[in-house]
Parts: structure tokens; sequence; C-alpha cells
């Protein structure tokens, strides 16, 4: 399902589920797509878990972990803290990730990028986390703020009376002044800033905001009625 949830929501735990217990979670696509591959113990070599070199999105829930372009923790290492890494350009390592292991504590690393500001991960499908589609009963679209749009115009002089021409030609002046600009403006409504989608789960309405509206009035949740994209 193609949605973005907004981050206004209220904070809930990173780790839901069958990962609760997970300490970090490697993905194949950025972004937090494709097969992941949960890890919560030092791996040598990750082929034997399927994802050797095709690492491109971390999510490190607990603790600082330390992962290496070769098997045995050897070649080029970086220190990922918690938090999200959409993709893995800043690390320097791209998508080659052979060996993980906890960084050790204390210990300052060269390499230690920052965690992504962002929170896209919370809301994707997490590994091994069944899910169900469950009906929409309404969206409204929350709309930004009006604005104004103003433009100027030219405006011609106002007509000449032709008793004052008259007087204004034997006095020996002219009447009438010169076109002038004048600004215009009106209030225009805003776009949409979100819409406030609600669903029903188990007997229970449920309220989320996203940035567009679902497709065919239907949205993905996990098994506590959290949405997933």
């Amino acid at each position: 399902m193609r949605m973005q949830i907004k981050s206004a929501l209220a904070v809930g735990a990173l780790i839901l589920g069958s990962q609760a217990m997970a300490q970090i979670v490697l993905y194949e696509g950025e972004g937090f797509r494709g097969r992941s591959v949960v890890v919560d113990k030092d791996m040598r070599n990750l082929d034997r878990r399927g994802l050797g070199n095709s690492t491109r999105s971390i999510v490190v829930e607990r603790g600082r972990w330390e992962v290496c372009e070769n098997p045995r923790f050897e070649g080029k290492c970086a220190v990922l803290r918690r938090g999200n890494y959409p993709n893995l350009r800043g690390t320097g390592l791209d998508a080659n990730i052979s060996s993980i292991r906890k960084a050790s504590e204390g210990r300052r690393y060269e390499n230690e990028p920052q965690a992504a500001a962002g929170e896209e991960y919370r809301y994707r499908r997490r590994a091994n986390e069944r899910t169900t589609e469950v009906p929409v009963t309404n969206v409204r679209a929350i709309m930004g703020e009006a604005n104004q749009r103003c433009w100027v115009e030219r405006q011609e002089a106002a007509p000449v009376d032709p008793g004052a021409a008259l007087i204004a030609g034997i006095l020996g002046y002219q009447v009438g002044g010169a076109q002038q600009n004048v600004q215009r403006c009106r209030t225009v409504q805003g776009k949409p800033a979100y819409y406030e989608v609600t669903y029903n789960f188990r007997g229970s309405p449920h309220t989320v905001q996203m940035a567009a509206p679902p497709e065919n009035n239907r949205i993905v949740v996990n098994q506590r009625g959290e949405p997933r994209m």
C-alpha cells in the first residue's frame, strides 16, 4: 500500500511483536524495504543469514553495532548507534556488509555516522510480522492554512467631466490623472495538510494521520491494529 504516516502521531516503541527483543535489523532495500534479518549477537559472516553484501538500510534498536565490509570483521567498518539508517551512504559501506558485532563499550571509533532524524521506520512492516487489511470507515481532509494571492493591475484614469475640461482649457492647465498601478488580493484556500483516516480493528475505532488517502478504502495493520506500509 502506498502511504506515508505523518510523524505527528504519538511516539511509540520502535519494535513490536516478534522483534521486541531484537537489537538490530538489516534490510536489503533502502527505506527499510525488502527482505530483512534480525541480529542479536555477533555474526562473523552474514552470508549464512542470506544478506551478505546486500544490506541497504538498518535499524539499530539498542546499543552500538560495528558493521564491516568483509567477513570476520575485516576491511572497512562503521559503528552504528541506536536509530534509523534509511540508507548506508553516510557509512561509506553502501551495501557491502558481511559481518557485524557489538561495539566495545566506551571505545571511540573513527567512523560512527549519525542516525537519521526522521521516523520513516515506525510504520514499516517488521520481519516476520503478520498483517491484515481492514476497511476504512472515514477519510477527512485537514486543510492547510488559507493564504492570499496578490497581483498588480494597471488602473485607467477616471473620465474627465467636459465642463471641467473646458474651464481647465480656459485657465491653461490640464485636467485628469495618469494611469496608476493598483494591487488587488484574494484569499485562496490551502491544500490538504494531511488526511485523518479512521478504520475499525476488532470492533474498536482507530485514527491515523496520512499524507495521502488510502487506496481502495483499505489500510494494512499488524496484529495490534497499528498501520503498516
